[in-house]
C-alpha cells in the first residue's frame, strides 16, 4: 500500500472517531485520551475498523502538536464518553516536551521517544535529546577528497 493511500485511509479513520465520539476525539482542542482507549474503541467499533488501521490513527493523532501540548501534568484523560478517567503524569508531560522539542528541531521522535503512556520499567528512559540523536553520516567525499587521499597514501607507501 503506498504513503498516500495509508494517509487517506489514517485519515479516514480519525474522522470516524471525530464523527462517532465527538466528546472524545477532534480536530481542534484535544484534550489528553485514557489509557488503553484502544481496546474500548476496538470493543466499540467492532469489524468497522482494522486494528492496525486503528493504531496508525491513534498513533498520528496522538503525535500531532496539539494533543502533545494538551499533556500537562493533572490534566485529566477522558473515555469515549468525554468522561474523565484519570490524569496526566508527569512523565507524561515530559515525554510530550520532548516530541515537541524533536518536532521543532524537525527530526522524527518515532524512534526516539516511547509512545505515552508507556514511559514504564519497560521502556527506556528518556536522555537529553542530544543523546537520543542518531549520528550524523559521515561527510560524503568529493573528486577532490579522494585525490588528496591517494596523494597521501601514496606519499606514506614511498
Amino acid at each position: 500500500m503506498s504513503k498516500t493511500a495509508r494517509r487517506a485511509r489514517t485519515a479516514a479513520i480519525i474522522e470516524l472517531l471525530c464523527g462517532r465520539f465527538p466528546r472524545t476525539f477532534s480536530r481542534r482542542g484535544t484534550q489528553p485520551l485514557k489509557v488503553g482507549v484502544y481496546g474500548d474503541i476496538l470493543a466499540a467499533l467492532g469489524e468497522a475498523v482494522q486494528p492496525r488501521d486503528l493504531q496508525s490513527a491513534l498513533r498520528a493523532y496522538t503525535r500531532n502538536a496539539g494533543y502533545l501540548r494538551a499533556l500537562l501534568a493533572g490534566a485529566c484523560r477522558i473515555d469515549l464518553d468525554g468522561k474523565p478517567t484519570g490524569t496526566v503524569t508527569p512523565e507524561d508531560e515530559t515525554v510530550a516536551k520532548a516530541r515537541l522539542a524533536e518536532f521543532k528541531k524537525g527530526a522524527s521522535p518515532r524512534a526516539q521517544v516511547p509512545p505515552a503512556g508507556q514511559a514504564g520499567p519497560e521502556a527506556p528512559a528518556m536522555r537529553p535529546a542530544e543523546e537520543n540523536q542518531k549520528p550524523s553520516a559521515p561527510k560524503r567525499l568529493s573528486l577532490a577528497d579522494l585525490r588528496e587521499a591517494g596523494r597521501r597514501r601514496r606519499e606514506a607507501a614511498a
